[in-house]
């Protein structure tokens, strides 16, 4: 008969420490092109627009909520980069 003995809760702990990772640096605040997507929303059916922005830290687009396509927030805003948590970024006001 083969039988194999597998450890148990940690019972064979050679070398199973992960490997201590430096904090990720900081990326501080960058500018990013943001635009404006209209689009309907099928729970009430109005118009809504969302702001696609082109984020400088990951190089992939985050989506803002901006309200009604009739009265759209075109404020300046700032966010946090989904991608790399240390980077923010900000985009001015969009025109319509």
């Amino acid at each position: 008969m083969n039988t194999t003995v597998l450890p148990l809760f940690r019972e064979n702990t050679e070398q199973d420490q992960a490997e201590v990772q430096p904090p990720p640096a900081r990326l501080g605040m960058a500018a990013a092109a943001a635009h404006l997507v209209a689009y309907r929303d099928t729970q009430d059916n109005e118009r809504r627009v969302h702001l696609v922005v082109d984020c400088p830290f990951c190089n992939h687009q985050h989506i803002h909520p901006a309200g009604l396509a009739t009265a759209p927030r075109l404020c300046p805003r700032a966010s946090r980069c989904v991608g790399r948590p240390t980077g923010a970024y900000y985009f001015p006001a969009v025109q319509q």
